[in-house]
């Protein structure tokens, strides 16, 4: 049986029912080892209703619940006994482990550098998701951790997110570009014309300067670099995208008879491109740059981005993805 997967069964909008259906999924899917940690008595009352046999999992009470709208800063403070913190204190004492959560991201990240701590010489840790949007999936970094960042730290997403490309995505040698509103050097604010110089004088990536955001469609490059405040906006316009964009085929291919035959050949087609887009399917992000393998499930997740998580999150582990980018910093 693979190690352990610790999951925060009170984390997200459908927790517990959704997390515990997906968990139960995962471990008859993949004969992995899994930690629920959350109320006991919500957990044992959800798993009832959905007839789950809870002693294939090991369970850990949690008394506290943390709110989306929770700072992280008391989260580490004053709810000690939460699930998010108790998750990541578990990761802590055995880093073969993996944690995931989808609940509150800053929560996450405060717990984890309290718990877990970042790795030797990383200056900030960083949310690498990858984004199906072009003919080969593209790793962006930041995606949320940090809305404001230094120059450094791009350098170093960049840097990590190189490495994550390399060994879970197995691309050998991939192509690094900075998002920027032009492609010109010398575009942008102070942070990116700073960052710009010095990841185009690292020569531990394959830097291909500046890119815009239209460019993440064609496959330019194979991991885009940005602080976490651009990375979030960006990921969540694409959802909202991706949701708009196939809701309006939905409305168009069911407009009349003709158009419905229509969508009746064209349904597989179809379905598989919007699996492709969704990002249940992918499961969730790593927070890299922390001593162990944290995953940061979507706040809407069911069952199936769950399942997928923990299917992520053994990924990692096989990859040894913490492993490698210690390595590579050390050297």
């Amino acid at each position: 049986m693979n190690e352990s997967v610790i999951i925060d069964a009170m984390g997200g909008d459908y927790a517990p029912m959704e997390i515990l259906k997906g968990a139960y999924d995962a471990y008859l899917r993949y004969n992995t080892s899994i930690i629920l940690v959350g109320s006991k008595d919500k957990i044992k009352k959800n798993a009832s209703d959905l007839n789950i046999d809870l002693n294939v999992f090991k369970i850990i009470d949690a008394r506290q619940e943390v709110l989306m709208n929770d700072h992280p800063g008391d989260v580490v403070k004053n709810k000690k006994e939460s699930s998010i913190f108790i998750g990541t204190k578990l990761l802590s004492e055995n880093r073969n482990r993996a944690f995931i959560s989808a609940g509150n991201t800053g929560a996450v990240m405060a717990c984890s550098l309290f718990n877990v701590k970042r790795l030797e010489g990383v200056l900030r840790p960083a949310i690498a998701i990858i984004i199906p949007l072009a003919e080969n999936p593209i790793v962006l970094i930041d995606a949320g951790a940090n809305a404001d960042c230094k120059p450094q730290y791009l350098k170093q997403f960049a840097f990590m997110g190189k490495i994550f490309s390399q060994k879970i995505l197995n691309i050998g040698n991939p192509k690094v570009g900075l998002i920027n509103v032009g492609s010109e050097e010398g575009k942008g604010n102070e942070l990116s014309i700073k960052s710009f110089d010095l990841l185009k004088e690292f020569k531990e990536i394959n830097f291909q300067g500046n890119i815009e955001g239209r460019d993440l469609f064609n496959g330019s490059v194979d991991v885009a670099v940005c602080d976490g405040f651009t990375g979030n906006i960006l990921l969540k316009s694409i959802e909202g995208m991706a949701e708009l964009f196939f809701s309006e085929i939905k409305q168009v291919l069911t407009a009349n008879f003709k158009f419905k035959v229509c969508a009746a050949i064209l349904k597989e087609p179809f379905k598989n491109m919007k699996k492709k887009f969704d990002y249940e399917e992918y499961g969730g992000a790593f927070l890299i740059g922390i001593n162990g393998i944290v995953i940061i499930a979507h706040g809407s997740s069911k069952a199936k981005a769950i399942t997928n998580a923990v299917r992520v999150a053994i990924e990692g582990q096989k990859g040894n993805i913490v492993e490698n980018i210690a390595k590579e910093f050390n050297n």
